[in-house]
Order: structure tokens, then C-alpha cells, then sequence
């Protein structure tokens, strides 16, 4: 039980953030196509990275580490929110970078957390939560500055504690 409410909480903290940044990405100071493409570059960086992150250091510390990385981005979006051209590419690019990651280890991870016949289950209560909230991410972006990255930030913040307290499942032999 501890589990599902866990792997639901990074499941809805991930496609939250993910949505609310590429909703949010318009209003990023900068050419919006070069800012898409960093964020394209990114995700996809982060799905290549991450099932082998996960692979070396596990589901915990990779859900935290990507949940560190987004709140380093967002939190740097905050602070220099008003800055141009570079500087706010390398805060997209860490945000996109580590919220995709954090998504990407949500769907990698559901499996190990939860027994063989529980997973679909568990895959689906995880993914409804998520959906749920995803859908207020657009009103989220549309906010004036700086609070979509703000909420982004705490969120990650919040996230990045909870993968200390999954438990792993005992697997049958």
C-alpha cells in the first residue's frame, strides 16, 4: 500500500511537471523553436540516460536524483527568470532533462515496486492519478511569472524525499 501511494505520487509529480513545462515553454524568454528543440534534446537524452542510470543505481536513487535535477532547473527559472539566450536554455535543458527522466523511471519502475499480478493494476491507479492532474497543468502554465516554475520547484522538491521511503517487493522463487 505504502508503495502504490509512493509510485502514484511520482507518477502524478512527473507528468504534471513534464506537461507543465511544455505547456509553460512558450513563455520562456528566447526563440520558441530553439528552446523546443533543447527540450526535444533533452527528453530524449533523458529516456536514452535513464533506464541505464536506473540499471546502475536503482529505483530509488535515480527517481531522486532526477527529481534533484528538475528542481534545479526550475528553481533556477525562478531566480532568473527575466535573463536571455543561453542561460535560460541551460535551466530548460536541466528541467526538461531531469522531469522526463522522472517520468520515464515512473513507467520503468512500477514493475519492481509491486508483485507480478499487481503490476497492471498498480500501473493503472498510477496513471489515472496522473492523468487527473495533468489536466490542471495547462491553467498552472498560464499563470503569471514566476509561479509555474515555482510550483514546478516544489513539487520536484517534494518528490525528490519519498523514493527514501519505497520498499523493494520480495520476489517468489
Amino acid at each position: 500500500m505504502c508503495n502504490l501511494i509512493l509510485m502514484t505520487i511520482f507518477w502524478t509529480s512527473s507528468s504534471f511537471n513534464y506537461y507543465i513545462m511544455t505547456f509553460y515553454l512558450k513563455y520562456i524568454p528566447g526563440n520558441v523553436f530553439v528552446n523546443t528543440s533543447l527540450s526535444c534534446i533533452a527528453e530524449v537524452c533523458a529516456y536514452v540516460g535513464s533506464g541505464i542510470v536506473m540499471n546502475i543505481f536503482g529505483v530509488k536513487l535515480s527517481f531522486i536524483i532526477s527529481f534533484v535535477l528538475a528542481a534545479i532547473g526550475g528553481i533556477f527559472l525562478v531566480i532568473f527568470f527575466n535573463a536571455e539566450g543561453a542561460l535560460i536554455a541551460v535551466f530548460v535543458l536541466f528541467a526538461k532533462f531531469g522531469i522526463s527522466f522522472a517520468f520515464n523511471i515512473a513507467y520503468l519502475a512500477t514493475p519492481q515496486m509491486f508483485p507480478i499480478i499487481l503490476c497492471s493494476t498498480a500501473f493503472g491507479i498510477c496513471n489515472i492519478f496522473a492523468r487527473f492532474s495533468t489536466v490542471l497543468s495547462p491553467i498552472i502554465a498560464e499563470m503569471p511569472d514566476p509561479a509555474p516554475m515555482s510550483i514546478f520547484s516544489v513539487m520536484c522538491i517534494a518528490s525528490a524525499f519519498l523514493p527514501l521511503f519505497l520498499r523493494k517487493v520480495k520476489t517468489e522463487d
